[in-house]
């Protein structure tokens, strides 16, 4: 019965991971209202990595035993990849869309493109900087971007998984503790928190499969107005490697693992495009 339960939950979060892996979260806030001409000139810069060492290493180097800093070859090697094929991907797949031009800092002003690419995807840009951007670059609008999640199933889809193994465990305590039987209420109890406890635990297991098997790339990505400073769209998408169930019983090579983390960062990355390519639908030429 255990083994079963294991096997559901495995499938559960596949299919779980399958299904959010296509769904790309947006804000479109003021794009269609912000009359700007087509095609958008914008100015592409992509956020550096913040992603915690301990779960870099699980992905880059799950066999080695200290624990590694940022700064650590292994580690180091892999964001700086992972950062220069997402913005390559970026490119590439803008480079197709006929209402924006991606416009080229250029070189006289790169401290002050640094200063705002070192920036995080929740800082706020001042408007003397967007300004000075502006007048360097020729830009309307800033399209910032990130991996927020590398190789890892988010944690926000954890959070999703644990809220709802508590919640209805929870719903049965609460039946349970309207019974009139003593007995049951006390054999429950105990039943309840071991279920809490390995269902938890087996979510856990899932979420280590479903990395071995799609290895998740989040990205995030928002258009910023230059002239004046406001966030005209936000999205957000999970891409996923293509799923092949036996990586789940052997060991998955250094290279597998690599194609697999490209692959799926182009879709993530892909898809927040295509949502973006929606959005700018809205606003006549």
């Amino acid at each position: 019965m255990n083994n079963l339960r294991r096997r559901f939950h495995f499938a559960f979060l596949c299919l779980m991971g399958v299904f959010l892996g296509g769904c790309t979260t947006t804000e479109n806030k003021q794009l269609a209202e912000a009359q700007m001409k087509v095609p958008i000139k914008i100015l592409v810069m992509q956020s550096p990595m913040t992603i915690n060492p301990d779960s870099l290493q699980k992905v880059f180097a799950p066999e080695v035993k200290p624990e590694l800093s940022v700064s650590d070859e292994l580690i180091s090697q892999g964001v700086k990849h992972a950062q220069e094929h997402a913005m390559a991907a970026m490119g590439s797949t803008l480079a197709k869309e006929s209402k924006v031009k991606v416009v080229t800092p250029p070189v006289e002003d790169k401290q002050l493109i640094d200063n705002i690419q070192n920036q995080g995807l929740n800082d706020i840009i001042t408007q003397d900087d967007a300004d000075r951007l502006q007048v360097a670059t020729g830009a309307d609008a800033l399209l910032r971007f990130g991996i927020t999640d590398y190789g890892l199933t988010p944690q926000s889809w954890k959070n999703g998984f644990i809220a709802f193994e508590v919640t209805t465990t929870l719903a049965v305590a609460a039946v349970i503790a309207y019974s009139n039987s003593v007995a049951a209420k006390s054999v429950a109890g105990v039943y309840l928190v071991q279920e809490a406890i390995e269902e938890t635990a087996t979510g856990y297991a899932g979420f280590w499969a479903l990395d071995e098997v799609c290895r998740p790339v989040r990205v995030e990505a928002e258009l910023i107005s230059l002239n004046p400073v406001a966030t005209l769209w936000k999205a957000s998408d999970t891409g996923l490697s293509d799923v092949s169930l036996s990586r789940v019983f052997r060991k998955v090579g250094v290279d597998e693992r690599d194609r697999q983390l490209d692959q799926a960062a182009d879709y993530a990355v892909k898809d927040v495009v295509s949502d973006f390519s929606n959005a700018l639908e809205n606003i006549k030429p």
